[in-house]
């Protein structure tokens, strides 16, 4: 930064109005005074030369400097806590605020059970989890998440990845659909799929889903007659309907599907991993450390319990 020794303090404050976009709440968040923040940022913009933090109507907004050194301060903030960090992370007493990316999907798949388990185990933690838009390596580039759910290929270096579980996709229609008995005794074909008008669910992302994916290679194609972004609103427009919809398996113990047909899609469509995700400088963190190890355990202990054969019993009630 300059010929003299660095100061971390500039970058603790720098840190700070980072997250908050505010002078006045960084200096509430680290206790120190407004005009001490100001003094430090004042400090680091002369040593930088850049003014780091631009005055908007939605608070600071940092330059392409800042934006640039985000993700960098941070990594280097974690690494100073892990040295000097001479006690473990103890669940029973600490507390601790989480920052999790999760989709609609990871909030019924893992979260759910995440938050049952801590709640026991570590009753000061608390979540936060917010939807991935952005992109989960981005956010957690820039230190805005802890780790993230994602159910694509593990990327690569500096982040880090833990297979939880394979999902497959199932089909779903309503008890009174004129399917439901062929789809309950596994007889349903692909012509018998494509009749009917389905109802899709949104996930955010630009690729097509593997079924549609699947189905375009064959070139066919499903009539699509609603498209919502979430689970629950796609299994109830179901009832008293002849749509099918077609969703990954795990999140039927979620809902109330005992009115109606889980069957396996007449249409081959390869498994897929699921992954939780983090950046390598959480990989010393006491408290992310053993948040993972917990989230690990209890995706395979959900997942080797009754929960998994729900699906398959309901189909087994139908006539």
């Amino acid at each position: 930064m300059n010929n003299g020794r660095p100061d971390l303090n500039l970058l603790v404050v720098f840190d700070a109005i980072a997250r908050t976009r505010s002078v006045t709440t960084a200096a509430e968040a680290l206790s120190l005074s407004q005009p001490a923040v100001s003094h430090a940022l004042n400090r680091l913009r002369d040593q930088l030369r850049d003014p780091l933090f631009l005055r908007s109507k939605n608070g600071f907004q940092p330059t392409p400097r800042a934006v640039a050194m985000i993700g960098r301060v941070r990594e280097i903030l974690a690494g100073v806590n892990s040295v000097l960090s001479v006690e473990n992370f103890d669940p029973s007493r600490d507390a601790r605020h989480f920052q999790i990316g999760a989709s609609d999907y990871a909030m019924m798949t893992v979260v759910v059970d995440l938050m049952r388990d801590l709640r026991r185990q570590a009753p000061h933690c608390t979540i936060e989890t917010r939807h991935v838009d952005a992109g989960p390596l981005l956010q957690m580039e820039a230190g805005d998440l802890d780790f993230a759910f994602v159910g694509i290929k593990a990327p690569d270096m500096p982040f880090r990845s833990l297979r939880l579980f394979d999902e497959r996709f199932v089909g779903l229609m309503c008890g009174h659909h004129p399917l439901a008995r062929k789809a309950a005794r596994g007889k349903l074909t692909i012509s018998d799929y494509l009749e009917y008008p389905h109802v899709t669910v949104s996930y955010r992302t630009p690729q097509q889903s593997p079924i549609d994916a699947r189905l375009s290679e064959m070139k066919l194609r499903r009539n699509v007659v609603m498209v919502t972004p979430n689970f629950a609103a796609g299994i109830a427009a179901l009832r008293g309907t002849d749509f099918i919809v077609s969703l990954p398996s795990q999140i039927l113990p979620v809902f109330n599907c005992n009115d109606l047909v889980v069957f396996d899609l007449p249409v081959k469509v390869p498994d897929y991993p699921y992954f939780m995700i983090w950046h390598r400088r959480a990989d010393h963190d006491p408290a992310l450390t053993w948040l993972r190890g917990r989230i690990a355990e209890l995706s395979i202990r959900a997942r080797t319990g009754p929960l998994r054969k729900m699906p398959e019993r309901r189909i087994d009630q139908k006539r």
